[in-house]
């Protein structure tokens, strides 16, 4: 075999490479918008109760997820952002570039993480259990089992406690 058909040979298996590595990524962004979707199905269920009284507020807004890898305007990462307003006060679950093997992770604002720390709900495919990490500084991260008692848990935090 010559040079030139080495690399011809070189090349096609490249092209044949990169084509399954973009068909497994899209493949994986299909679960991970779904999974997504499927977290913000179970956080209205949830607050169904509350919501349904009016204290408080459950909004989907069209996202894409972006960062340093993956800037906005090149992102295939295309979701929704899920606002929920209590008191008067945005708490934004807001998904991350997915991350290495599918990983998916929603940062949570607005809610006190302490004052270098931060909070986010993380998700590991296949698995489909959503677990809240709170990080401080360069402790390891305190995971907690996120459901309808641990995120009323977290939401109390922002309702104002008369003193008296």
């Amino acid at each position: 075999m010559d040079d030139v058909q080495q690399l011809g040979e070189m090349l096609r298996h490249y092209a044949d490479s990169e084509a399954h590595k973009k068909q497994l990524h899209q493949a994986q962004a299909t679960v991970w918008a779904e999974q997504i979707k499927a977290l913000y199905g179970q956080i209205e269920q949830w607050l169904a109760p509350v919501m349904a009284l009016g204290l408080l507020e459950l909004s989907r807004e069209t996202y894409v997820a972006h960062g340093p890898s993956a800037p906005v305007e090149t992102s295939g990462f295309k979701t929704e952002k899920l606002t929920l307003t209590i008191t008067g006060k945005p708490v934004e679950f807001v998904p991350e570039v997915m991350g290495v093997g599918g990983l998916i992770s929603l940062s949570i604002m607005g809610l006190a993480a302490t004052r270098h720390g931060s909070i986010s709900l993380v998700c590991q495919p296949p698995s489909v259990q959503w677990q809240w990490r709170r990080t401080n500084g360069l402790k390891d991260p305190d995971t907690f089992v996120f459901d309808a008692n641990f995120l009323a848990q977290q939401l109390q935090s922002l309702i104002p406690r008369e003193r008296g």
